[in-house]
């Protein structure tokens, strides 16, 4: 058989979100761990110093008001975290980013990005991730592929699911995230 499946990433901002949170769950752990622990760490900080500045000899509502409002924007940066991280990656990445399309064939995968052509064969799989968007296909040198599910051709997401845990003899770990 020379194909299997085909299927195409455009990286829109709900895939980007996805490939942040399965990233800052997996490769990228220890710095996102520390992101988020400074921003919640300022969420906290931010309210306490506002009750500082009205507990003072001259108490001042309006700075109090700024360190209160930081304080709630901090936290709404720690519970949107990926999705604004996402949001910068989509405003560096926009004018260059174009989709990818991924082959499987018999012994690997076939990936077209643009001009540039390359073979991922099954051989060097490492890790295969599951979301309720997406498949992630890490590599042993570390790079991975990003595999939307909604633009699969020539099969369903549990049939690719199937076939990648066959031909890569991994089985897929779930990571969350919508169906």
């Amino acid at each position: 058989m020379a194909e299997y499946m085909t299927a195409r990433t455009d990286y829109t901002f709900e895939e980007l979100v996805d490939l942040k949170r399965v990233a800052g769950r997996t490769m990228d752990r220890a710095r996102v761990t520390l992101h988020r622990g400074v921003i919640l760490l300022l969420a906290a900080a931010c309210p306490v110093l506002g009750v500082l500045v009205l507990a003072g000899p001259r108490p001042d509502c309006a700075v109090a008001g700024v360190y209160f409002l930081l304080g709630a924007v901090m936290l709404v940066a720690f519970w949107k975290y990926y999705r604004l991280v996402a949001a910068r990656m989509e405003r560096k990445t926009r004018k260059k980013r174009s989709p990818d399309h991924f082959v499987f064939g018999e012994y690997g995968v076939d990936i077209t990005r643009g001009e540039e052509k390359a073979r991922c064969p099954y051989s060097d799989c490492a890790r295969l991730l599951e979301t309720g968007l997406c498949f992630y296909l890490f590599h042993q040198g570390g790079k991975g592929l990003t595999i939307s599910k909604a633009n699969i051709q020539g099969g369903s997401p549990d049939e690719l699911r199937a076939w990648l845990e066959g031909k890569c003899q991994l089985q897929a770990q779930w990571m969350g995230g919508r169906n």
